[in-house]
């Protein structure tokens, strides 16, 4: 599993969005609590659902991310583990696993591993939600990851974050390598601190996503493109899989 631990001070800054919040929220209420959250980071989801009145489990491996998340929510059941594995010993009517942390699962041994364990987690008929990153072809050509990128800009209470990348995509192995660099800059643009960090994930398409849930016991439902529930097309940016435990 990539190491989150060194970037868990940073992970609130980088991820403060929540436009895909409400459609987790309307599942919530549709399929009804307990819920669990597999890669929760520091609670960016679990933290509302559980604000809304939810019984909520957040799984995450980051041990840093885990206190930031205790900070940030306590009404949250908060576990560490590796979530291939690790047992809560409760079932659950509806299971979140958000924002590309499925893609963090390596093989395909990882990624069957982790969806046999969400089944033994979820209660008969349980609903699974699973979001990941619909990569464009030409994000994923070797003349176009290597160059050096800027991903992003945030602004601070004092200051500003950036943060650029240079990827290399292996298509053997489905495995996008990134390496992200961090700038932090004061109140008067000086450069006050930077640093380096190595990350991998494992692209994921849908007749590939499709067929592993299938074959972990799960009944697809819905493949959508979009939080609005708008169609899977070559030109979405995410890959949403709905599928009930069989």
């Amino acid at each position: 599993m990539p190491e989150y631990d060194p970037l868990a001070d940073l992970y609130d800054l980088e991820y403060g969005h929540d436009h895909d919040l409400p459609f987790w929220l309307a599942l919530a209420k549709r399929e009804g609590g307990p819920v669990i959250e597999w890669g929760a980071g520091t609670g960016r989801l679990a933290a509302p659902l559980a604000e809304a009145g939810f019984d909520v489990a957040a799984v995450e491996v980051s041990g840093e991310m885990v206190e930031r998340g205790r900070d940030k929510s306590s009404a949250v059941e908060w576990v560490r583990g590796d979530m291939r594995n690790v047992k809560l010993g409760e079932r659950y009517k509806l299971a979140i696993c958000a924002f590309n942390s499925f893609l963090c699962l390596l093989s395909l041994d990882d990624a069957l591993g982790f969806l046999r364990n969400v089944k033994e987690h979820l209660a008969p008929g349980g609903l699974l939600g699973i979001e990941v990153s619909a990569f464009a072809p030409e994000e994923l050509r070797d003349d176009y990851g290597p160059g050096l990128r800027h991903d992003l800009t945030r602004e601070l209470p004092r200051g500003e974050l950036e943060r650029f990348s240079v990827s290399r995509y292996d298509a053997a192995s489905q495995i996008l390598a990134m390496r992200l660099f961090y700038e932090m800059y004061g109140p008067k643009g000086n450069l006050e601190s930077k640093r380096r960090h190595e990350l991998v994930i494992r692209v994921v398409g849908r007749g590939e996503l499709e067929l592993m849930l299938r074959l972990a016991g799960f009944e697809v439902e819905a493949m959508y493109g979009g939080f609005e529930g708008e169609p899977f097309t070559a030109g979405s940016d995410q890959l949403i899989a709905l599928a009930r435990r069989r």
